[in-house]
């Protein structure tokens, strides 16, 4: 039997998400019964958020029940009569090849850095090596889209700025991983936004991967933030893999291609609000470590999370309150940038954010002069 191609599209999505939430829900537990008899605990210091150990390794199971789902929903697809229905792959499996492999790379690494520990600099060496991956599977930032007066780049410019971005991107989510569900919750803000705008493209097999790692994201989410006394973080492992997904969505989103869209008007500026708050949030973090003669790369408590934190508030109302402006960002420039210039809206958004971090700065002054 024939059905429509959306009642089709729905039910794959449906299946994706069911069998990814469901393969995490088995998982985790293990992975926190293993983790307590290993003793593999992420361990508070001054620096970090938590006052006890805490399992640290649910990231790992992130990479395997992608490629489970991913794989499982392909089979379904293609033994029915309705595949032809939707556009289901691309035009070639580079790019997806170039995913496997850039996340297999940073998946290994954190599985060693959350276990026995890796130096900063031989994780930069792999992500670099991720990033060149993702660029050699055809993906990179072409056209700027007139964002600050820049179209049409030069392939070679396109590919080195890429590379840097993804590397960025992949940092400023295990960056913002500082406080319960922080850094899932802004993942899940920007895939459920990547989903929408793929699907709306046409474009389904990006929409199947950001549906599965929403399901992978829902029940970490849980014990993550709910389940105090089997509470797991996702450790360098989830916050890795997390990122480099989402800077293969956000440069696959924008990359300038023959695919029509006439609603589409800035797709550089789109993929840019999906992870405005951990992106900025990092550049302004780095910003300010080198502007006082220290490495970009030294942890401290600059991140809006600690200023959120310091001002008294729970973690839990830290993660609302930040992925709940997260939300409004998505909204208000998928919105506005249909009938604004671009570099309105970034004027708009920088405005807003620098008047969010001065605003929390007065604040906290505030509160150390009245103690």
């Amino acid at each position: 039997m024939i059905i429509s191609t959306h009642t089709f599209s729905a039910i794959i999505l449906l299946v994706a998400l069911f069998i990814a939430a469901t393969a995490e829900s088995m998982i985790i537990p293990r992975i926190i019964y293993i983790s307590k008899r290993k003793k593999l605990y992420d361990i508070p210091d001054a620096r970090k958020s938590h006052v006890s150990p805490v399992p640290r390794l649910a990231g790992i199971s992130f990479f395997p029940i992608m490629l489970f789902a991913i794989s499982i929903c392909t089979l379904i697809a293609s033994t029915s009569n309705n595949l032809e229905n939707i556009h289901f792959y691309e035009p070639t499996l580079i790019r997806l090849a170039a995913l496997i492999s850039g996340c297999l790379l940073l998946w290994g690494i954190g599985v060693r850095d959350d276990t026995v520990g890796v130096r900063y600099k031989n994780k930069m060496v792999v992500q670099l090596l991720s990033a060149m991956i993702m660029v050699s599977g055809n993906l990179y930032i072409n056209n700027f889209n007139g964002l600050f007066g820049i179209w049409t780049i030069p392939e070679w410019a396109g590919i080195l700025f890429t590379i840097g971005l993804v590397m960025f991107i992949t940092n400023a989510i295990n960056l913002i991983d500082g406080t319960d569900g922080l850094a899932s919750g802004l993942s899940g803000v920007a895939l459920v936004a990547f989903g929408y705008l793929f699907l709306e493209r046409g474009m389904f097999f990006y929409t199947l991967i950001c549906t599965i790692m929403l399901g992978i994201l829902i029940p970490f989410f849980y014990f993550n933030v709910f389940k105090t006394n089997r509470k797991i973080f996702m450790g360098d492992t989830g916050s890795l893999t997390l990122g480099y997904l989402l800077a293969f969505l956000g440069v696959r989103y924008a990359m300038d291609t023959d695919i029509e869209y006439e609603q589409l008007t800035s797709p550089v500026m789109i993929s840019l609000s999906a992870m405005f708050i951990p992106l900025f949030d990092a550049l302004r973090v780095m910003l300010e470590r080198m502007s006082k003669g220290k490495s970009p790369f030294q942890a401290d408590r600059r991140h809006i999370h600690h200023k959120l934190l310091d001002l008294g508030f729970s973690h839990r109302k830290v993660m609302v309150n930040i992925v709940i402006w997260a939300e409004i960002l998505v909204i208000l420039n998928t919105n506005i940038v249909k009938f604004l210039n671009i570099n309105a809206v970034f004027v708009i958004d920088m405005i807003l954010w620098i008047g969010l971090i001065q605003t929390l700065n007065y604040l906290k002054q505030k509160k150390y002069k009245n103690n």
